[in-house]
């Protein structure tokens, strides 16, 4: 019988090793979520907040320094967690102490639920609760994720190049995205569309260009604005930026860039990009295009008192008014630069009628061949 007893104490030991006795010190008497009462009820939560918890603690007998810490398990990359700094209680004294919860913005909400933890404790004996939170992603809530610069180090005078990329981290679909990018402090900006972002996706704003006044020089911010939900709702972003030095121009060069015309949604267009080299010895010239899925051929050298021949496509995927920056260089500096105002057409409905034609005509005649044959 004795030997019965001991394996039940010991399996009761293994199946319970994390359990402690309540303190007869101190209890947990109310614990609040952004100001609803958790007890009795399922909290909803939205991600990317700070979720505020309030606990109510009641001293119960001796005079015991405390600490409250709350916190949400679940999280791939770690607990969501907070801890007061230790405070002393004391017996018939209410005490109010307040944790801030930062909820990440990708956690997986793909179940809804999660347990939020409250405890009291101090070196010996701990207060617990258990409560349940619903979290969701808000309803709209786009984030910038990256702020991608053409360089860090610009010279007055040079075209700046900034590509934001953005997550749609609502459950609403954003149309007519618009991100400004400036630098408050010389005065400049340019702004660039998305047209869609879905729900959950990523996406790259088309590159905004700004012009470097002449006599810039020093470290600038450059701040990025996005403006969604039609425009009431805003978030921001910030990088940074240095212009020092002159920029170098290789002057012996002349350069003539195709008129960009005739751009089309779904297809590809080629333009011709011409440099007539008038030194008196060979250069090697780099292009460099961006803008409408642009691409361009590999660097020439071009004999003295010659001309070469650069060639780029651009594949455009949305209708509009849009941007192409073309730069040309050689190993002496910069040769130019230029952003080109485009304009891309709708893909033409007498195409697609066409397309439909004929895709009509090969099912005829296919189904009159089959039937000939029966």
């Amino acid at each position: 019988m004795k030997k019965i007893l001991f394996v039940l104490t010991f399996v009761f030991i293994l199946a319970f090793p994390f359990v402690s006795a309540d303190s007869s010190d101190y209890e947990m008497t109310a614990v609040y979520v952004n100001g609803i009462q958790a007890e009795g009820s399922t909290v909803q939560v939205e991600l990317g907040t700070n979720a505020q918890i309030q606990i109510y603690v009641q001293g119960t007998g001796e005079t015991t320094d405390v600490r409250v810490r709350a916190w949400l398990g679940g999280y791939e990359y770690g607990d969501i967690e907070e801890t007061t700094e230790v405070f002393k209680v004391e017996d018939g004294v209410s005490y109010k102490e307040f944790l801030y919860l930062t909820i990440p913005d990708d956690l997986d909400v793909s179940s809804n639920e999660y347990t939020l933890h409250v405890e009291i404790y101090d070196g010996e004996d701990k207060e617990s609760q258990e409560y349940t939170l619903y979290l969701e992603q808000e309803r709209h809530e786009v984030s910038v994720e990256d702020i991608l610069l053409s360089s860090t180090t610009v010279a007055p005078g040079d075209y700046f190049g900034v590509k934001v990329r953005l997550e749609n981290q609502g459950y609403k679909d954003e149309e007519d995205v618009k991100v400004t990018v400036s630098i408050p402090e010389l005065g400049i900006s340019n702004r660039v569309y998305v047209d869609e972002l879905l729900s959950g996706d990523q996406a790259d704003a088309s590159t905004a260009y700004l012009v470097i006044p002449s006599d810039a020089a020093g470290a600038y911010e450059v701040l990025v604005t996005v403006a969604y939900n039609n425009g009431y709702s805003e978030v921001t972003g910030t990088s940074y930026i240095r212009v020092e030095g002159e920029q170098v121009y290789d002057e012996n060069t002349f350069v003539s860039v195709s008129s960009i015309t005739g751009l089309t949604v779904g297809e590809t267009s080629t333009y011709k990009v011409q440099v007539t080299n008038l030194a008196d010895s060979a250069k090697t010239f780099y292009l460099t295009v961006d803008g409408l899925n642009a691409e361009y051929s590999s660097p020439i050298t071009v004999p003295a008192q010659s001309s070469g021949q650069f060639e780029f496509t651009l594949s455009p995927e949305s209708a509009g008014s849009d941007s192409v920056f073309v730069e040309i260089t050689t190993d002496e500096g910069l040769v130019t630069q230029k952003l080109l105002s485009v304009d891309v057409a709708e893909q033409s409905a007498s195409w697609v009628l066409l397309v439909s034609v004929l895709l009509a005509v090969l099912v005829g005649l296919g189904v009159l061949f089959y039937l000939r044959k029966l």
